[in-house]
């Protein structure tokens, strides 16, 4: 290299590694002639001497390069008076490929913006400044700073956490504030800068603060408050701010450094202020004495100010999450791991609902340690959060959501929050969900739920909003007919709806004394949980109303990754006068009957009645009748101006068809006519025709029939509904 550049590289010196494993230690002259100098630039002589010390398993390690000088200590980029700072993210920048070639003409290029005073380009990131540790101790400051403004800032900060190896700092307090009784670190804030490598020495620290405005006085008094506020035993912290932190060309930002006290001259200081009088002023005494003869003792700065640190997930789905407040039902194997990822997602506030406690089995795949045998599954959860992020609001309940629900006070608790995820999989949890809402139509933040597959290799996720007529039992039985319409889906309604008698087999970790579960390690539940969490995430931070659900399928026989979405409009919701139940049409199915009767009012007059079948589901707990699909006048139908009587041809096998393909789900439960330009109010034909029907058990064995009538024309429909039971018209 030298040989094929003489003017620009001499090799002046080179020693040989001394010992195995040593270093090669190569001396250059660089000319530098050629570098267009600035005022703002490093002052380049002709030739600059530089001393290249190359590992051992070069290229594999970089080469280190330093001035043979000090000239230029002081300056960024520059440490220790004479150490180029060559690359500012190693591990990515340097590349063993291009070996020596690529070192030099990385040499090359920061001489060159170096004299140009180019080292730290508008719009790129400024060189922090540097105080050298020497302590193994570390500080990590949680909060913005406070603005200097054009003197400087000077008060305490709170130590909200303290280990033998770390200090977290919390609130910023202004010396003319109320300072509490707590913990503190003295603070200054300047809105200036200070030199590019900070003073070693007490005494020299003292003197740059003194040259940017500030007095010995105040700083002995900041000092000796702060000592009188540490605890015996503890180290005196102290912390430096200087407007040093930012992108080039931009606003400054307050750069922290911090230096801590030692216990021995910590517990000296302390002692001498409380003994200290006018007449023995033994503080001012041992304070200049410490200062004269110590030198600082820096610690690290492990930044997470807001203002500073750039999330690592702020282009991740999971950032919606970030200062949402959440009630998570169920901390088992799918909570525990959904309430770690909030917590590293940021919520601000988690409340976490369960009954259950933490027992050995359970350790496998659920986020608890072995030593949280016993605790109660919240309260687990809840120290587990508290670890990840302190600053959560984490309120654990152990208690049963079912009761919960319905004590008012309770209700309003749970619902106080942007989100509620459901992680219990349990029929009864959703159940208790659906009747609340049923009968509680007042504003609720949007529900989620969460469940895993038999095997732990696929889940099903759904959202219900606050516009949802139902919740989540409601929707799951939406999503069940969604799939069993898709022929590609029917591996997900095996899965969550089987129909094989050998598929329903409970699994008992504990037989005879545990809660049926599903098999699964913790590294399926997470696999399958953390892209429904994203999932989740994506829904509501596009805000649109319509409930959907999110099935994913990672399973060994499965080629790739397999996913099933679906989404519904609203129903038309109508309520039975009669018994009190609600009657919830599918738009798809209200589409269909006024197709039916616009056809009528077209071919047969618009004061020719019209009807046919209704298919859907009765619920008698919930009081919920469905309507999923309906069909048009059966073949044996009779329709005229003074009346329509429904045929049944056909209607038996309408019925079985879809019974089987949706696995139970949709059956025939009344009949739908109109009742053209009048009010849909049932007629005595109607009436009698319920009461011949549903006295006779030989002519209809259901449990109950469901009249729909329509009146009004097709533009303009005026529906109603009435639930008519068995049990009403009983001779018994």
């Amino acid at each position: 290299m030298s040989s094929a550049s003489p003017e620009a590289l001499d090799i002046l010196a080179m020693t040989e590694p001394a010992v195995e494993h040593d270093k090669l230690i190569v001396t250059v002259s660089v000319n530098c002639r050629s570098f267009e100098k600035s005022d703002g630039g490093i002052s380049l002589r002709a030739r600059e001497r530089l001393r290249i010390s190359i590992p051992w398993n070069f290229p594999l390690n970089r080469p280190e390069v330093e001035f043979t000088h000090d000239r230029f200590g002081g300056t960024a980029h520059v440490q220790w008076g004479h150490s180029i700072c060559l690359f500012q993210a190693p591990d990515v920048e340097w590349q063993a490929g291009r070996g020596m070639f690529g070192f030099m003409q990385r040499v090359h290029d920061w001489l060159k913006a170096a004299a140009a005073g180019q080292l730290d380009p508008t719009g790129m990131p400024l060189h922090p400044p540097v105080a050298y540790p020497v302590a193994n101790f570390r500080v990590v400051p949680t909060r913005n700073v406070p603005e200097p403004g054009e003197g400087f800032w000077s008060g305490y900060v709170e130590i909200t956490r303290e280990t033998v190896y770390v200090a977290e700092f919390g609130r910023w307090i202004a010396q003319n504030e109320v300072i509490p009784d707590v913990r503190l670190a003295s603070v200054i804030l300047l809105p200036t800068e200070m030199p590019f490598e900070y003073p070693k020495t007490v005494l020299d620290l003292l003197v740059a603060l003194i040259d940017r405005g500030l007095t010995l006085s105040m700083l002995r008094l900041l000092m000796t408050i702060t000592v009188l506020r540490t605890p015996p035993g503890k180290p005196a912290i102290f912390v430096l701010g200087a407007a040093m932190r930012g992108i080039a060309g931009g606003e400054r930002l307050q750069h922290l450094a911090c230096w801590r006290m030692s216990v021995e001259q910590t517990d000296k200081l302390r002692a001498a202020a409380v003994a200290s009088t006018e007449e023995n002023p033994v503080e001012d005494q041992a304070f200049y004495a410490w200062a004269f003869e110590s030198n600082v003792e820096w610690c690290r700065v492990l930044e997470d100010r807001p203002e500073i640190v750039q999330r690592r997930d702020r282009e991740s789905a999971s950032r919606w999450w970030r200062g949402k407040r959440v009630t998570l039902v169920g901390c088992g194997a799918i909570g525990s791991a959904v309430a770690m990822i909030l917590a590293k997602a940021g919520v601000a506030k988690l409340r976490l609902i369960d009954n259950g406690v933490v027992t050995p089995g359970i350790l496998v795949r659920q986020g608890f340690r072995r030593d949280q045998i016993g605790y109660a599954k919240s309260s687990a959860t809840r120290i587990a959060v508290v670890a990840a992020d302190p600053g959560i609001d984490a309120i654990e309940e152990y208690s049963n959501i079912v009761w919960m629900l319905t004590d008012e006070a309770k209700r309003a608790e749970i619902l106080d929050a942007d989100v509620v995820i459901d992680a219990t999989a349990s029929s009864t949890v959703a159940a208790a969900f659906e009747v609340h809402f049923r009968h509680h139509q007042a504003p609720r933040p949007p529900i989620v739920s969460m469940v895993v597959g038999h095997n732990g290799d696929m889940g099903l996720m759904i959202l219900t909003t606050d516009k949802s007529a139902g919740a989540t039992l409601d929707f799951d039985r939406r999503t069940k007919l969604a799939l069993a319409d898709r022929t590609s889906s029917a591996k997900f309604l095996e899965e969550f709806w089987p129909a094989d008698p050998t598929r329903r087999a409970i699994f008992q970790p504990e037989p005879g004394c545990s809660s049926p579960t599903f098999r699964g390690s913790y590294a399926d539940v997470l696999s399958l949980v953390a892209p429904m969490t994203n999932v989740a995430a994506d829904w509501l931070r596009e805000g649109i109303g319509l409930p959907r659900s999110f099935a994913i399928d990672l399973s060994a026989d499965s080629k790739c990754r397999s996913e099933a979405r679906a989404s519904w409009r609203p129903y038309h919701v109508l309520p039975d006068s009669k018994h009190g139940y609600e009657v919830r049409i599918t738009q798809e199915a209200m589409s269909a009957i006024l197709t039916w009767t616009r056809r009528s009012e077209r071919t047969a007059g618009d004061r020719v009645e019209t009807g046919g079948a209704l298919f859907g589901q009765v619920d008698e707990f919930l009081k919920v009748v469905w309507i999923d699909e309906v069909s048009g006048p059966p073949p044996d139908s009779e329709a005229s101006r003074e009346g329509f009587v429904c045929g049944t041809q056909g209607v038996a096998m309408m019925h079985k068809e879809k019974l089987s393909r949706t696995c139970g789900s949709v059956t025939f439960v009344g009949m739908w006519h109109t009742h053209p330009k009048a009010l849909p109010i049932p007629s005595r034909t109607d009436l009698g025709a319920m009461v011949q029907l549903l006295a006779d058990k030989e002519t209809f064995q259901g449990r109950s029939f469901l009249m729909l009538i329509v009146g009004g024309t097709s533009g303009r429909p005026i529906l109603s509904a009435g639930l008519f039971l068995r049990g009403d018209y009983d001779q018994a």
